[in-house]
């Protein structure tokens, strides 16, 4: 990662995609040589294609899967990329907390390499509920919440593990797009094969949470913490953990916990270090930090100086800029 470019200034796009493909498909013209470059990257499949992979795992996407494929132009190569199975290796670092403040709240952040994001929020109703989601491979979902107020947000699990299984941004859409409450998220979590460990924070609007250890490597955990970072309770990766300052993230966020801090002391909090790092030549500086509300359907993204808000109810196209150097005010 060391001698990639590193754009500091990113370009976010807010759009509304119904019908389904309808504004994806310029982006995808676009995104698509770095995405093909990338999926050259993975492992060479035998058996059963990727595609049909995803009918029998996750049935319900299916016809996005086919009018997405349609609107992208057809082809082996764009279904084994929408399929997202087996897909080359990422890792990546996050730090979320769930904390009770008027209601529920899912504070995350996300660390990677300022080239490699979407920079696309997503609004969509694709098949019987409006979603909202920070977009990963085009459909795939890093955080979200839909109309339930149901929030879901993945990080890697800190382990050098992969097995056969799905990206962990499509099962994040998987569950935005059939779940309601934590309960069924969990059961669509515990069926879904991982291709890499990652953890899942789930939280409803009923203020019911679950945080979701998963890997292709041991069986799912599911657990009531309210914070996590990069490893999934003990340390498996060490010199993962240390480049990305996991332990210390995880005792930041439980140090809040154990005072009566409100969404806004974290918030603060989020935007100074350890939680928010400037490590981007390195794919580990912090590209934004969310904020979900399940009883209000919102989604606001934060950084230093700077917010965006969005909502299923009033969501509004439209494109701004953020510089990730910038001081903050």
């Amino acid at each position: 990662m060391t001698g990639r470019a590193v754009p500091t200034v990113i370009s976010f796009r807010a759009l509304s995609d119904d019908p389904i493909g309808s504004s994806l498909a310029g982006v995808f013209a676009e995104y698509w040589p770095a995405y093909q470059r990338w999926m050259r990257r993975a492992e060479p499949l035998a058996g059963v294609s990727p595609a049909q992979r995803l009918r029998a795992h996750m049935p319900e996407l299916a016809p996005v899967f086919d009018r997405l494929l349609e609107r992208f132009g057809g082809g082996d190569a764009v279904a084994t990329f929408l399929s997202l199975y087996n897909p080359p290796r990422v890792v990546r670092g996050c730090s979320q907390i769930v904390l009770d403040d008027d209601g529920p709240v899912l504070l995350r952040s996300y660390d990677h390499h300022p080239a490699l994001l979407d920079d696309l929020v997503l609004h969509s109703h694709w098949l019987d509920r409006g979603v909202l989601a920070m977009t990963d491979c085009l459909w795939g979902a890093l955080d979200g919440i839909n109309e339930h107020g149901l929030a879901i947000a993945l990080a890697f699990g800190g382990r050098d593990a992969v097995g056969p299984g799905f990206a962990a941004p499509l099962v994040t859409r998987y569950v935005l797009e059939t779940c309601a409450s934590v309960d069924e998220a969990q059961e669509a979590l515990t069926r879904v094969p991982m291709y890499m460990p990652y953890t899942f924070v789930v939280v409803d609007a009923s203020g019911a949470f679950v945080t979701a250890y998963l890997g292709p490597d041991a069986p799912p955990r599911f657990v009531t913490r309210r914070a996590s970072t990069n490893h999934q309770g003990s340390v498996d990766w060490p010199a993962y953990c240390q480049h990305t300052q996991s332990v210390e993230r995880l005792t930041r966020l439980e140090t809040l916990l154990a005072g009566p801090s409100t969404a806004s002391d974290a918030l603060e909090a989020y935007l100074t270090p350890p939680l928010w790092r400037r490590d981007y030549a390195h794919a580990a500086g912090t590209l934004y930090v969310a904020e979900y509300r399940p009883g209000a359907r919102t989604m606001t993204l934060h950084w230093p100086g700077r917010s965006e808000r969005f909502g299923l109810d009033d969501f509004q196209e439209r494109t701004f800029s953020v510089d990730l150097l910038a001081p903050a005010p």
